[in-house]
C-alpha cells in the first residue's frame, strides 16, 4: 500500500463515522438552544394570569 492509499483510507475510516454521526450532533444543539430559549420566554410571561388544568 503506497502513501496515498493509506492516506485515502484514513480520511475515508475517520471521515465515514463523522458524515454520519454529525447530523445527530448539530439536531442536539439546536434542540437545546431551542429548549433554553423557551424556558426564558416562560419566565418572563409573568404577567398571564394561572389557569387551573384539570387532567
Amino acid at each position: 500500500m503506497n502513501a496515498t492509499a493509506a492516506y485515502a483510507l484514513v480520511l475515508v475510516l475517520i471521515g465515514g463515522p463523522v458524515a454520519m454521526l454529525s447530523p445527530f450532533v448539530i439536531a442536539r444543539l439546536l434542540v437545546d438552544q431551542h429548549a433554553d430559549r423557551v424556558a426564558d420566554d416562560i419566565a418572563h410571561l409573568s404577567d398571564v394570569p394561572r389557569v387551573p388544568v384539570r387532567y
